[in-house]
């Protein structure tokens, strides 16, 4: 049928060559904003990690490393497409000072503070040309405790 100098089939295959130039770009910016959503779920659960190993810490009477160590990879596990054991996590308990081991019993003069160290890398889900594609999440909770002393293993 012919309708002002072009038919309706040449517009079909006008329609056909713009979706195949315009898919790969869609599909790029699918894939990125996946990317891009699944960085910023990790970097949430790597702070709420080291939220809640710093309150395990900071609410226990008789706090274990091992403890708050679990406690912040149970956190992070409840993120989908996370390996919470692949998160180095690091616990010290210390005076304000950050350098002072704690007493036990803690005072107002000298309470004790935990902190929680939480590093994860991330890696995207497609190889990116001209795009990082490795980006390390580190994030430290510090909270004052209610024990002091030394850190058990």
């Amino acid at each position: 049928m012919y309708r002002g100098g072009a038919t309706y089939r040449e517009e079909g295959g006008q329609s056909i060559i713009e979706l195949a130039l315009s898919l790969p770009l869609l599909v790029f910016a699918l894939i990125g904003g996946a990317d891009l959503a699944r960085a910023y779920a990790l970097q949430l659960a790597v702070q709420n990690g080291a939220r809640a190993g710093a309150e395990a810490a900071a609410i226990d009477f008789t706090p274990t490393q091992g403890e708050i160590v679990a406690r912040a990879r149970d956190e992070m596990a409840r993120t989908p497409g996370m390996e919470a054991g692949e998160a180095a996590i690091t616990v010290t308990l210390k005076q304000g000072d950050g350098a002072t081991d704690c007493i036990d019993p803690p005072t107002p003069a000298t309470p004790c503070f935990a902190t929680v160290r939480v590093q994860y890398t991330f890696r995207t889900i497609t190889p990116w040309p001209l795009v990082p594609n490795v980006a390390t999440f580190d994030r430290m909770t510090l909270m004052r405790t209610i024990k002091g002393g030394p850190l058990q293993p």
